[in-house]
């Protein structure tokens, strides 16, 4: 029967019909954007004048000159596809941004194809393959991850299923060709499809040896033997690329994706890892895995939140159903190596493909992002592969369940994209100055693409908003030369800011974000500094002033200290110098007159978190001895500023925050009120 395909094709069709809503820019610091924005900087970066090198960014060093940052540890097909979606689209950032998005939403949509067709094969079922893919796709992490751009994202999940199509059609017709041919493709976009093909040929050795089947051990040692030659050849020639972009002079060892593959695969860790937290975390995702976005919503009462803590009630539901899967997936595979299964048995690539979330996040523990919670599908996909086709021969037939579950899995996929849609769409009127920032980006690209351009520190607290942030710019800037550090502002051709009062602006059409001369700026920029050294300052901290300046660009916080050490020979880590240079953090809530003033997402805070907490150090400048921050205050009626510093330390569960000092004031006020006992501060800002 047609019937299950057409209804799986029709179901997965409403990601496109609902997804194209998440095309717009979200200037945001979670973990969908921040990683969409670096694979796309990787993308728009390849290309034949750089040898194809997977990177970032280029950035001046101490001598001036530009040298890559890399981010080559993902086969490069990946990036090379993702590219070609946006090379219609050289002069419009949001178009380009929907063209990768569309292109992801496609990939996942023939994942789930690929999943569906092998099942197929190994529940012997189509409408167990139709219930089996359907509800296993519909959960949080495969619907909320299905747009985010990134090749270790859902190109990656594509991959896993092409090497399970693979493995399907050896177990169900014997032909053995397909597997590695497909388990090759698959090492081209991403390193996820090793996760399966680990456990399907040590398990199907084991079952070979135990059978005494020499062709089965010799197939099985094959695959393992060209997949890890072939990947490691990939992965061989990202460093050569890498090694000879640097200047052949670095070693092999000190190449930054080596040091990064080697402390996100545990080998060279940078810190303890605490293995009962990350079990709790697992189960949990591989439960969220396995429940249908809507069932997780309006049954299990919440979701899992890769942004904020879920309730401790719905994070106990995921975590307990998790444990009883892991417990029936480890059930499943002792029962396929005690048991004596066939050669062609199902169960073989079902057990495979239920550890293969369990053995990546065991690999890249030190680097797992909620995201990787995708890929725990393979826990649902098999169980229920394996658990519908015998409820069916259980009841004899007489009732369908298998079939009664796929007709029902159609409606609830859709329902499940309708809604994670509502969820990830953006306030309106964020998203309307979203796309007004997109616009002033869009005309200042072309005159600094190959320039040398200095993002200002302005950037990261305009309109008390956390928006264009500096790596955000990078996508949008993508084949300039960045200069990172004030102290270098000189060596930059063109200055990128939200405004600066007395500077003559190259963008006078733009409304948020200005393109001026580097020369032109300075100069305004040292005015600045003039006059904040004739006025008293709004709050005198232990170690720095905090000035309020006025003028026609607008209201302004600038963080002084007069007398500014080298944060290197400085014994004081409570000094500006630590702030500028990331050592310490500052921190700065805005209370409006009119709560009404406030963005939606804070308004139930009562204030603007104008830095985003302790999450963003603000660069700054030395200069002469003296040190500067300078921060734009937003423009509605402000009753109350609160800032403050606080010192960053490294504990065993992640960084922590000492405060060093707070204080508020009214910018309406002649006087400052010093907070004698002030609340703890934020560990972070609000959601």
């Amino acid at each position: 029967s047609a019937a299950p395909l057409a209804l799986l094709l029709l179901a997965l069709a409403t990601v496109f019909l609902f997804g194209g809503g998440r095309g717009h820019i979200n200037y945001s610091y979670g973990n969908h954007d921040h990683i969409t924005f670096d694979h796309l900087k990787v993308a728009l970066n390849l290309s034949p004048e750089h040898g194809f090198l997977g990177f970032y960014r280029l950035r001046l060093d101490d001598d001036g000159e530009p040298k890559y940052q890399p981010y080559n540890r993902f086969p490069v097909l990946g990036h090379a596809l993702i590219k070609l979606a946006t090379l219609p689209f050289p002069n419009d950032g949001s178009a380009r941004l929907a063209a990768a998005r569309t292109l992801m939403l496609a990939f996942f949509f023939a994942a789930a194809t690929l999943a569906y067709f092998a099942l197929c094969r190994l529940a012997r079922s189509r409408w167990a393959a139709l219930a089996a893919t359907l509800l296993s796709f519909s959960s949080y992490y495969a619907l909320y991850y299905n747009d985010m751009v990134a090749t270790e994202g859902v190109v990656d999940l594509f991959g896993l299923m092409l090497v399970l199509h693979g493995m399907a059609v050896f177990t169900a017709e014997g032909r053995f060709g397909q597997l590695p041919a497909k388990a090759c493709a698959a090492l081209l976009l991403g390193w996820h499809a090793y996760a399966l093909l680990l456990p399907f040929a040590l398990l199907g050795l084991a079952c070979a040896l135990r059978r005494r089947d020499g062709r089965g051990v010799r197939r099985h040692l094959a695959l393992g033997a060209v997949a890890l030659v072939f990947g490691s050849l990939v992965l061989a020639a990202n460093f050569a690329r890498e090694w000879a972009a640097l200047g052949g002079e670095v070693p092999v060892a000190e190449l930054p994706s080596v040091r990064s593959a080697l402390h996100r695969t545990g080998i060279t860790p940078k810190y303890d890892f605490d293995w009962t937290g990350a079990a709790k975390e697992q189960l949990g995702r591989i439960g969220a895995a396995s429940v249908p976005y809507a069932l997780s919503r309006f049954v299990i009462g919440g979701e899992p939140d890769s942004h904020k803590t879920a309730k401790m009630s719905v994070h106990r539901v995921f975590v307990a159903l998790g444990s009883v899967l892991a417990v029936l997936t480890a059930l499943a595979c002792l029962a396929l190596l005690l048991s004596p299964s066939p050669p062609n048995s199902p169960l073989l690539p079902l057990a495979a493909l239920a550890l293969s979330g369990p053995c990546w996040m065991a690999a890249v523990r030190y680097a797992s992002g909620a995201f990787e919670g995708m890929f725990y599908v393979g826990v649902p996909l098999a169980l229920f592969a394996l658990l519908l086709p015998r409820l069916d021969r259980l009841l004899g037939g007489r009732v369908g369940c298998s079939a009664l579950a796929g007709i029902a899995a159609a409606p609830l996929f859709a329902l499940s994209s309708f809604l994670m849609a509502q969820a990830t769409s953006p306030d309106p009127e964020y998203a309307a100055h979203a796309k007004e920032l997109t616009a002033d980006v869009d005309s200042i690209r072309k005159s600094v693409e190959g320039k040398t351009i200095f993002v200002s520190d302005l950037d990261a607290c305009s309109k008390g908003q956390d928006w264009l942030g500096y790596a955000d710019l990078k996508y949008h800037f993508a084949g300039s030369v960045f200069v990172g550090y004030a102290n270098r502002r000189r060596l930059a051709d063109f200055v990128v800011s939200t405004g600066i009062e007395g500077a003559r602006t190259l963008t006078p059409g733009n409304r948020h974000v200005f393109l001026y001369d580097q020369v032109n700026y300075d100069a305004a920029l040292g005015r600045y500094e003039r006059q904040v050294k004739h006025g008293a300052p709004v709050l005198e901290s232990p170690d720095y002033d905090v000035h309020l300046v006025k003028g026609s660009a607008g209201r302004h916080l600038l963080y002084f200290d007069g007398h500014c050490p080298d944060h290197r020979v400085s014994k004081n880590p409570r000094t500006l110098s630590h702030l500028i240079t990331g050592g310490s953090h500052v921190f700065l809530h805005a209370y409006p007159s009119d709560a009404n003033d406030l963005p939606a997402g804070r308004r139930r805070f009562g204030f603007d978190d104008l830095l985003g907490g302790f999450r963003i150090a603000l660069p700054g400048w030395r200069k002469d001895g003296e040190c500067y921050i300078l921060c734009r205050l937003p423009d509605y009626g402000i009753a109350r500023i609160h800032t403050g510093g606080a010192m960053k330390r490294s504990t065993g569960e992640g960084p922590r925050y000492d405060l060093v000092w707070e204080g508020g004031f009214s910018p309406d006020q002649a006087a400052a009120e010093f907070l004698r006992s002030p609340p703890p501060a934020p560990l972070g800002p609000p959601n």
